[in-house]
């Protein structure tokens, strides 16, 4: 799939919602201390239930036939992580073998699922701090960003990203593989990374200084309400490409802190966000921490109608002709 292609010809694309958070809160398998989910393609009851979140997200999207873009688990599968416990397998391959298994399953559908090769940061995503310098960061992702994109993701995306220098970095290595790529910061409640450059600030620097510059920049794991959208210049609204929106608006430190898991009304948060794409022209929308179908339903719903001329009898649109076109 072209990513620029679909982004070109609609105006809504599906983004998944939480996966590692759903998966750590479910009792039913224990995460990595680590590699997080990355390993759970190896385990099947990790195939299964991975496979069974990725599906429901799926089978949203496709009751109103939009494209939906899903993500491989390897978000901290990068080469220190992997060779600080010893795993040999090639984890990054596997895991877009495996994402692409459930694509395939879809049928005609399989078409319009973008699979994306997931990254983030070395360290502590919500610690900018901790962050890498852009040539140390360059030079620590280029390892698996190479591997992502060998094995045949469609686009790769950089997820969580509070400090710019490790993001610009992090974004030269992506660069590298001439793979479609997204940069994705995660900021606070004032709409700035957490290591205090605004918005403007980062796109403007990782477009200067790169020859080949993402498609786009999204943001992740933060309440629709902290991206001030009002106030940002149209420069970056032209390049902000989605947002995929964590449940509660509380901010980082007080949802570590939590011992339940914490969420705003799906109302709140999907009339937040149905305004991004409505009002600001903001395509990709989707789920972070403490999200599920129901937020994904929420957004079918209300920018799905009237794109179905007919259904099948288990309620998914009749597919138009060109499978790539949802107009």
């Amino acid at each position: 799939m072209d990513l620029g292609k679909v982004l070109a010809e609609n105006d809504f694309i599906l983004a998944e919602a939480a996966v590692i958070e759903t998966l750590k809160r479910s009792l039913e398998i224990e995460l990595h201390p680590e590699l997080v989910n990355a390993l759970l393609i190896y385990d099947d009851r990790g195939r299964r239930l991975i496979a069974g979140l990725i599906n429901r997200f799926i089978a949203v999207a496709r009751k109103i036939a939009v494209p939906i873009m899903v993500t491989t688990p390897t978000w901290r599968a990068n080469r220190e992580r992997l060779e600080r416990v010893g795993e040999r397998r090639n984890v990054n391959a596997d895991a877009v073998n495996y994402i692409r298994e459930i694509q395939a399953a879809w049928g005609d559908f399989s078409e319009n699922i973008l699979v994306g090769g997931l990254m983030s940061c070395k360290n502590d995503c919500y610690l900018p701090d901790q962050g890498l310098s852009r040539l140390e960061a360059q030079a620590f992702h280029a390892w698996q960003s190479q591997k992502l994109a060998v094995a045949g993701v469609d686009f790769l995306i950089a997820q969580t990203l509070p400090a710019l220098p490790e993001a610009v970095g992090l974004a030269a290595a992506m660069a590298a593989t001439e793979i479609p790529y997204i940069v994705s910061f995660v900021i606070n409640r004032e709409g700035v990374m957490l290591d205090g450059h605004t918005l403007t600030e980062a796109m403007a620097t990782i477009d200067g200084v790169l020859d080949r510059a993402p498609l786009g920049y999204m943001v992740n794991c933060a309440y629709p309400s902290f991206l001030k959208v009002e106030q940002e210049p149209a420069a970056v609204l032209e390049r902000l490409l989605g947002f995929q929106a964590n449940a509660s608006s509380l901010d980082h430190q007080e949802l570590n802190e939590a011992v339940t898991l914490k969420a705003d009304t799906v109302s709140d948060w999907g009339q937040r966000m149905v305004s991004l794409n409505r009002d600001f022209n903001i395509p990709i929308l989707g789920g972070c921490c403490g999200t599920g179908v129901e937020h994904l339903e929420y957004l079918a719903k209300h920018l799905g109608g009237g794109r179905c001329q007919s259904k099948d009898n288990r309620g998914y649109c009749a597919l138009p002709t060109d499978p790539t076109r949802f107009e």
